[in-house]
């Protein structure tokens, strides 16, 4: 069988850390998933994360944070008041970042903006261009012989 979950979208709250009595590090986030074909399409997800994962996210991931999760899911269960309640989440393996923050870009004056790409050309010439390799070192894959 495979658990496997590949997910993207925005935190929704800043995460919750915590840790176990033999003193693991855990760290829960909300996640909202867009459909992009539907806007009023949204999926929220509880994500764990442990240990390592859980004091990178701790530390770095916080509301409106556009993240990638790789994971599993899990089936959670518990009882109140004699009722019986379950719910799914995603156990993190890896959280990761995308793109960049726009407000800090915004916030950087212009005399300390990056160089535009033909300044930075003339500062750092080009590479030379790799040589392909001689005609006998190719194969033609199509003659690979079974």
């Amino acid at each position: 069988m495979i658990n496997s979950v590949v997910l993207a979208g925005n935190v929704v709250a800043d995460p919750e850390s915590r840790s176990t009595n033999s003193g693991k590090a855990i760290a829960t986030f909300r996640l909202a998933i867009n459909n992009p074909l539907n806007d009023k399409d949204v999926v929220f997800l509880d994500v764990d994360t442990w240990e390592k994962q859980a004091e990178f996210v701790s530390k770095f991931v916080k509301k409106g944070s556009l993240v990638s999760v790789i994971g599993r899911l899990k089936q959670d269960s518990w009882e109140k008041d004699g009722k019986k309640f379950s719910k799914i989440l995603v156990v993190a393996e890896r959280v990761n970042f995308i793109g960049g923050k726009k407000k800090d870009a915004e916030a950087v004056p212009d005399e300390q903006a990056p160089a535009s790409a033909p300044a930075q050309a003339a500062k750092y010439p080009a590479k030379p261009a790799y040589k392909q390799a001689p005609k006998a070192a190719q194969q033609d894959f199509d003659e690979i012989p079974i």
